[in-house]
């Protein structure tokens, strides 16, 4: 969604900041740590990894192919061959996040490989609001040099702000700034016509009640359940990036704890309940992504420890969607001129 954005402005060039390990030789490796009396569960369900993780691949190739440059801590960013004038933009999902990483390859994420370029960054993540003492410096030297800097959460607005005395703006996810029908682009009849589902996109784990609520609105409506990101659920696992937003489009329903989930759901008017995971409750357990998604949407009320959200005024919605895409599509306009 990003780099078709930025197509307006020109050539794009994407440099993928952590390469995937989840290749051929690791599902191998996998594999043969296992005692032999799993080996088939594992082999078939590495099989259903390995041919959900080709269609990633696969998009990934043809939508943001990683081509142009090299980028590394070393060497800095290097062009494959000739090129004009570079702005390099930072984004967006989780590039921020010093979580889990190394002060290396947070500080790489932040521009660091860059040279005389100029910087910018459109609604990057950092996952998080407050960061270890020891990001803070890497924070605030990346930061210095950009010359403009977006966020897409109120909570890491305010993060930052503490560490670079620069302006620092909220601007809508990528994903949301693309219309529903230009996200129907890219979809392959994934998902037959006659097919009435609701749709559950989990990263945690539902609670037995929280299954339960599921259960019964999908037998009151008449309904199956896909389940994504669930391996028993094999036709829907080995969804890609594209099958992912089919399912969105022709969901009745959608039980979710993603974020990610939220904003197709609005993209595609599906009503939604958001479930807290399992051992959190109240809304004080949103992650700051979420807190600022229904904040800029009036959307509280969808977060539920169970039962059913309320029914969404997407009228509203609308006018807010379009009003933040301007605002925010202003905003990159701007900051890419200057």
């Amino acid at each position: 969604a990003l780099k078709k954005m930025l197509d307006k402005y020109g050539d794009v060039s994407t440099i993928q900041a952590d390469a995937d390990g989840s290749t051929v030789v690791s599902l191998l490796k996998h594999i043969a740590k296992r005692k032999i009396v799993y080996v088939r569960n594992v082999l078939f369900r590495n099989k259903i990894k390995y041919a959900r993780l080709r269609k990633i691949q696969d998009f990934t190739s043809t939508y943001v192919p990683d081509n142009g440059y090299y980028a590394s801590p070393l060497l800095g960013l290097r062009p494959k061959e000739n090129h004009g004038e570079e702005i390099i933009v930072l984004g967006s999902d989780q590039i921020w996040n010093p979580r889990g990483g190394s002060l290396e390859a947070l500080n790489f994420r932040l521009g660091g490989f860059c040279d005389n370029q100029r910087i910018i960054s459109y609604a990057a993540s950092t996952g998080q609001a407050a960061f270890p003492d020891a990001c803070k410096a890497v924070f605030e030297k990346n930061m210095k040099r950009m010359s403009h800097i977006s966020v897409r959460e109120f909570a890491g607005k305010a993060a930052l702000t503490e560490l670079v005395n620069k302006s620092i703006s909220v601007v809508l996810d990528p994903t949301l700034m693309l219309t529903a029908k230009e996200w129907l682009q890219i979809t392959k009849n994934f998902v037959p016509d006659t097919d009435r589902y609701i749709l559950t996109y989990f990263l945690g784990h539902p609670s037995d009640e929280q299954e339960r609520n599921i259960q019964m609105y999908a037998k009151q409506h008449n309904c199956r359940v896909r389940r994504m990101l669930d391996l028993d659920d094999r036709e829907t696992y080995v969804a890609g990036p594209q099958d992912f937003v089919e399912l969105f489009s022709k969901a009745q329903y959608v039980f979710t704890d993603s974020y990610h989930a939220c904003c197709f759901s609005i993209l595609f008017h599906k009503q939604f309940t958001v479930f807290n995971r399992a051992g959190m409750t109240g809304k004080t357990s949103m992650n700051s992504r979420m807190e600022t998604l229904f904040r800029l949407f009036n959307l509280n009320s969808v977060m539920m420890d169970s039962g059913l959200a309320p029914e969404i005024d997407y009228g509203k919605v609308d006018q807010l969607l379009e009003q933040h895409r301007k605002e925010s599509q202003d905003w990159l306009d701007k900051a890419m001129k200057e």
